[in-house]
């Protein structure tokens, strides 16, 4: 029996959204073999369309990868939302969010590594710029109190906003620690991953914890 990736072949066409189907799919072979396996030609193949079909949805393979990205940060924003909307307390705010970093990084540790090391040129993405902009700018919604995030002058809010900063190198700190596997941990117990993110934010927070008190 023919694959339905091989009958779109015989058929000469493809049924579906063939950008949605070249993200899903280089989604799926980034958590099972890495970056480096998805390829154009491999793609296109397993999709079932011409390679240079490829072109009618995305000018190179860096505007895949950034689509990509752009699933990732919509989808990480979206639980963010969602586990701090009854928040009280600035400093829950930052163990909540801590805790949702590791477990999508956990759950997701190619995408994960594809959003935050692999660098794009936001001048070439602006809706990735404008998700990575959102993403911060909720951060420092829910740690200042309002939304005073400046994407034209990253470098000097960076420098007059510090606390946003802190919280978002702590997480990402332990993020990786977790997923490149630098320290013994049952990553599969939610219980687990909170009492070893907890801990180090207790160790860590002090610096901040004036800021962090209502």
């Amino acid at each position: 029996m023919k694959s339905p990736a091989q009958n779109r072949k015989r058929n000469g066409y493809h049924r579906g959204n063939v950008r949605e189907d070249l993200i899903a799919l280089g989604k799926k072979i980034l958590e099972s073999e890495g970056l480096e396996a998805i390829t154009l030609r491999r793609l296109t193949r397993e999709i079932g369309v011409n390679p240079t079909n490829f072109y009618n949805h995305f000018p190179n393979m860096e505007y895949l990868f950034a689509a990509i990205k752009v699933e990732g940060y919509q989808k990480l924003l979206k639980r963010d939302r969602k586990a701090t909307r009854n928040c009280q307390k600035k400093l829950d705010v930052v163990r909540i969010l801590c805790h949702e970093h590791l477990f999508f990084a956990i759950e997701n540790p190619g995408l994960y590594r594809l959003m935050f090391d692999y660098y794009h040129d936001f001048q070439k993405h602006q809706e990735l710029k404008e998700i990575t902009d959102a993403t911060m700018a909720f951060l420092v919604e829910m740690l200042y109190g309002s939304d005073i995030f400046d994407s034209s002058d990253s470098l000097g809010f960076y420098t007059t906003h510090p606390m946003a900063v802190a919280c978002w190198s702590l997480t990402h700190g332990l993020t990786h620690i977790l997923i490149e596997r630098q320290i013994e941990l049952n990553t599969k117990s939610h219980k687990k991953v909170i009492e070893f993110a907890d801990k180090v934010i207790d160790e860590l927070i002090h610096g901040i914890e004036d800021q962090l008190q209502d």
